[in-house]
């Protein structure tokens, strides 16, 4: 049982995350050999304010618009 954990900045709509959701699927099928009913993903959204990198919150860092 294959299950994959993604984590994204808040803010993605939901075809966007329907389409990650069906594509990461097909590929692990494709690669693992697994039924697609076996593939578990979980998208944890996390606001920019609460990710950083080298000491930087990615809200100050990023003006973008994921939708």
């Amino acid at each position: 049982m294959p299950f994959l954990e993604i984590n994204l900045w808040k803010g993605f709509d939901e075809k966007k995350k329907e389409l990650l959701i069906s594509k990461l699927t097909d590929v692990v099928v494709e690669v693992v050999g697994c039924p697609q009913e076996a593939v578990h993903i979980i998208i944890r959204e996390v606001p920019k304010e609460n990710w950083a990198h080298g000491g930087v919150q990615h809200s100050k860092k990023f003006n973008l618009k994921n939708t």
